[in-house]
């Protein structure tokens, strides 16, 4: 086809795809009821709180409404941008999206699987451990009166956030490689020193729980 021939019949706009759209909004959905039903009811303390000496710190809201706010703005501008047929058009072939395929369905498990083991790690081995050295009569305390001790606090945080991102990262590259080892620890190394070192009163993942 000329370059005539596509300015006088040019290629229609690609429709808006399903899922992309049932994706946005069900985003922005969710999102929605987080800031208004969910967080309303559920965490007492400001967004803001003064702290000790009259310093501003982030409060209990902090970070859960500026997560569920990015997650409303992005799910609203999917919604849109997916309504205006503005995302990538769909490939051909059995995978194309719009077909839940067997292989979408394994995609899925596998996920949740490997994200439910690294939660779990994260939650129970800093008191498995505790428990263990207790046994062994080492010390006498409970893993509640060390959620703010080093280095019992950092263990499930640590191992647990390790495992889970080093074998998704690896997952999804296809093996292993040295960069990716050196980029996880650093953002765990990272999110330590700004949550725990920085922000005292935000406890790591999962203390809060204890």
């Amino acid at each position: 086809m000329s370059t005539a021939d596509r300015h006088r019949h040019p290629a229609p706009n690609p429709s808006p795809n399903v899922w992309d759209l049932g994706f946005g909004a069900a985003v922005l959905a969710l999102a929605a009821a987080a800031l208004f039903i969910w967080f309303p009811r559920d965490i007492r303390g400001a967004f803001i709180d003064i702290g000790t000496g009259g310093n501003p710190e982030p409060g209990d809201a902090f970070f859960p409404v500026l997560l569920a706010s990015a997650l409303f703005i992005l799910g609203g501008v999917h919604l849109v941008a997916s309504a205006l047929g503005r995302t990538s058009p769909p490939p051909d072939g059995d995978d194309a999206p719009g077909r839940l395929t067997l292989g979408n369905l394994r995609f899925f498990a596998l996920f949740h699987v490997i994200v439910f083991i690294g939660m779990a790690v994260m939650y129970w081995l800093g008191p498995l451990i505790v428990d263990a050295l207790n046994g062994v009569g080492l010390f006498d305390a409970s893993y509640r009166q060390l959620v703010d001790t080093v280095p019992y606090k950092y263990i499930g945080y640590g191992v647990g956030g390790l495992l889970m991102t080093l074998v998704l990262v690896a997952w999804s590259e296809g093996g292993l490689r040295r960069r990716s080892l050196y980029t996880v620890a650093f953002v765990l190394v990272g999110a330590i020193v700004i949550f725990d070192v920085m922000l005292s009163n935000v406890p790591l993942p999962p203390n809060a729980n204890y």
